[in-house]
Order: structure tokens, then sequence, then C-alpha cells
């Protein structure tokens, strides 16, 4: 492998040393299968695109992008374009859809307070390193009142910030996650000290359907709910009650939001099932038992396991700083230095042998649940200690690999898999026309090493080129 750089755009689109070789001209006399191309687009040249449902790619391929979406795909050399169309040469490149995380807080990873500065630089974090979709579920300024005003400022700035949906304010119990847990705030802390931190907390006799109108009244794209009486070393905790998380999941049904749980163990997915949730947010860290396995195949209910969670707590426990080349390239210098403090690191939640089982039975019941045809979907919980933006999503793609899925499976799981749990199957995910143009170009294929995920050659965002990427090419 050769070093890690920072890959810089050509400055000129349409110089030629922008190409690896002399591209063929878009001029010449088209074949008789000749594509027009429309004036105002962008070309890539000469790509074999990745499909990871079928597992293969394809021959070299044009890909045109106008006006922020793929407007075809034609093989290569068949286009017939305006003279001076802007091209970029992919000969010998693989394209990918831009990976989707859907589970993702705006933040670096470090133990620094976020601010507004912060969570921007965040944002560009993830498109460098390819990420170009997110699910944030609530907290780290993505509460109710915030939620909508990040996502309009992302709208408007598409190459330094990916395309954004989330749950607004996830809903807890009193006492419970994350308040009492990762806030340390007590049980009476008042509702508008809570809101500010992106949480909702569900107090007795609150009108449930109120509730959960006033959050689609906000723009949330799902409600995320806290069943969960722990998690250790903070167990046990109050948890929402059964009644309670059925009328949460009716009401937000009822107004076509879907419902993801965050929760720990098996026992907390046979609640989720039993009220008709949507996706658990994370993978349980006790065996699955092949009953519940089978009953989330058939509620297709999502799974997304945040392998890089459970990395980040091993790392922790470890008490080790992130030496990974990929992440040292492109993750901020002061959320590694952040996490290198003594008292930090001696006050880790669990110790390495726990942190490894956890590893373990997550892998362990990804592997079972994929082979039962439930929905997988890729989520890292960044913002979480050396869970870190963007990066986290290489790191989950290799560990599910390591559980057992196929390289195939993985891009799956990071493509349209989370295109599906955003509920926008037509709309991102996959290389094909009418998608929005979140395109990753890659120096090698990841469907035989899933690391190659990490050489990247270049980033579009809504058909925009990301200003720098992170590559291990």
């Amino acid at each position: 492998m050769r070093p890690l750089t920072i890959a810089l755009p050509c400055l000129a689109l349409l110089a030629a040393s922008c190409a690896s070789a002399a591209p063929r001209s878009i001029n010449d006399p088209p074949s008789s299968q000749a594509t027009a191309v429309a004036d105002g687009s962008l070309i890539i040249t000469g790509v074999s695109i990745i499909d990871p449902v079928r597992g293969s790619t394809s021959a070299p391929q044009d890909i045109v992008i106008e006006a922020g979406r793929i407007a075809a795909t034609a093989p290569a050399g068949t286009l017939t374009a305006p003279a001076g169309t802007p091209r970029l040469d992919g000969t010998g490149r693989f394209a990918m859809a831009g990976l989707i995380d859907v589970h993702a807080h705006v933040g670096e990873g470090g133990i620094a307070p976020g601010d507004d500065a912060t969570r921007a630089r965040a944002l560009r974090q993830f498109l460098r390193y390819g990420v170009t979709t997110l699910f944030v579920p609530g907290a780290t300024g993505a509460g109710d009142a915030d939620f909508p005003a990040l996502r309009e400022r992302c709208r408007s700035v598409v190459a330094s910030c990916p395309g954004l949906y989330g749950s607004g304010s996830l809903i807890t119990a009193p006492g419970s996650h994350p308040v009492s847990t990762i806030f340390n705030m007590p049980a009476d802390t008042p509702a508008e000290v809570t809101e500010a931190r992106g949480v909702t907390v569900l107090r007795p006799g609150m009108d449930i359907d109120a509730l959960i109108a006033a959050k689609q009244a906000a723009g949330v794209d799902a409600i995320k709910i806290v069943i969960e009486d722990g998690p250790p070393p903070w167990y046990p905790k109050p948890r929402l009650a059964d009644a309670q998380i059925r009328a949460l999941v009716e009401a937000a049904h009822a107004r076509s939001l879907p419902v993801f749980a965050h929760i720990s163990t098996s026992d907390q997915v046979r609640i989720a099932l039993d009220a008709g949730v949507d996706g658990i947010m994370h993978g349980p860290t006790d065996r699955l038992p092949d009953e519940l396995v089978r009953r989330m195949a058939e509620q297709r209910m999502t799974f997304v396991a945040t392998f890089a969670l459970y990395d980040g707590i091993l790392t922790w426990a470890r008490g080790q700083r992130e030496s990974d080349p990929y992440a040292l390239a492109g993750v901020e210098p002061s959320a590694i230095e952040s996490l290198t403090a003594p008292p930090f690191l001696a006050a880790a939640a669990t110790d390495e042998a726990e942190a490894l089982g956890y590893l373990a039975n997550v892998s362990d019941n990804l592997r079972r649940a994929a082979a039962a045809g439930v929905p997988i979907a890729l989520g890292t919980d960044v913002n979480n200690p050396f869970v870190f933006p963007g990066y986290s999503a290489h790191e989950e793609l290799s560990w599910m690999v390591r559980a057992g899925l196929t390289p195939a499976q993985a891009l799956q799981a990071g493509t349209v898999g989370g295109a599906a749990f955003l509920r926008r199957p037509e709309q991102v995910g996959r290389l094909a026309p009418g998608y929005e143009a979140d395109v990753v170009l890659l120096a090698r294929n990841p469907l035989e090493r899933i690391e190659n995920s990490r050489s990247i050659v270049a980033v579009f965002a809504d058909g925009e080129r990301v200003a720098e990427v992170v590559s291990a090419e």
C-alpha cells in the first residue's frame, strides 16, 4: 500500500492533468447506441460501477451528472455532448454510491464540548471519507428545535455537508439513558435542559399522540426511543413501560413515521418486536435467540450493529490512542488528543475482556441475522469516544466482513440498506438515473477486499466535488 494522502481535487476539472490517462474524446463520432448529454453536465468517463446487490462490477461506463442527480449511465464512449462539457477520467477506477451512516451523532468523536464549529468540521469530515448521507438520532445539537435549521444549512452547502435525515430529540424515561448516564443529570432535570441536549423525557401523563404530532410538525423523518435499563456500567435504570412503547409506535406509524429503538440486549429486542418497532440501533451484546432472529426477518426489523461503538470501547479499555494511519490522516488532531488524557482513559466504561465479548456476540448476531434475511444497515454511533466521523464507516464495513458477511453484503448495508432504512430507496444508495449524484470514486475494488473502500480518489455530494478526500491509496 502506498502512503496515505489527503487527495486534493484538480483545480480545473477540464485540465488534461486531472486524468490518469488521456480520456476518449466525447466529440468523437457516436456509436449507433449514443446517448445525448445536456449542456451544463459533468461526465465521469470509463469507470466500473459497483453493484453490491449483485456483487459485481460493470464494464466501463460513463456517468452523467446533471443538476445534482445522475442523469444517465452508458457504456464508455457512447455519449455525445456539447463541446467543453466537463469530464473526469475514471479509467481503471471503481465508482460506488456514497456511504450512508444511519446512526451518526454530529460531533468529532472526542470529549471536547460540541459547538457549531465542531459540528461543521465533523460534517465536512464525513464527506472526506465518502459518507454522503446521515441519519442523526437526536442529541448533539440535533434536537427537535435544532435539527430543521441544521438540515437547511446543510442543503445550502452540499459540498461541505452530507444529506441529513433525523429523529429530532430522542425519547426516554425519567432517570434513564442518556440523561442519568451520559449526561449525569438527575431524574428531575427540567424539560428545557434535556431538550437542549436533544432528549425528550416522557413523563407520566404526557399526551403521546400530541408529542408525536409536534415532532412531525418539526420536520423529523423518524422517531427514536430508548428501550434500555442500562447500559453497563449504569445498570439498572428505569425504562419506558411496554404500554408507552406500544403507544409511541402506534402514534408514529399513524403518521407514517418509522420508529427506531436504542437497545442493548436481546430482551429489549423482544420488547421492540412486540411493539412493532422498525429497527434496532445497536447490536445486542448477548446472543440473540434464533426465534428472535426469525421474527426480525418476518417483521422486516432493520439491524444496525454499531461495531464501531464497541470497537471504540475496546480502544478505550486498552488505554490506547487511535493508531490507525487512516484515522490519523483525516481525523481532527484535537479530537484524538482529547482522548489521550490519563484521567479519561482511567475512566473506561468496561474492561478489555468484556469489550471483546460484546464484539463476539454482535458479530454472531449479525452473521445469523443476515443469513436469515434480516435487513441490515450501516451505523456507527459517531461522537462516542474514538468513534470518528466518516472513518468509522470504513471501520464498520471491516467489522461486518470479519463477522462473516461478504464485502458485497457489507457494501449493500452501507448503501441500499441505509436507503431502505431512510425510506428513500429510489433517491439515494445507488448509481442509477434519477438518483442523487452521491458518488465515491475508488482506486481499487472493495468487492475484492473491503478495505479497498478506503482507496478514495474523489467524492461527489449532490453532484458537487468535495474539496479534499482522505485516501489509503
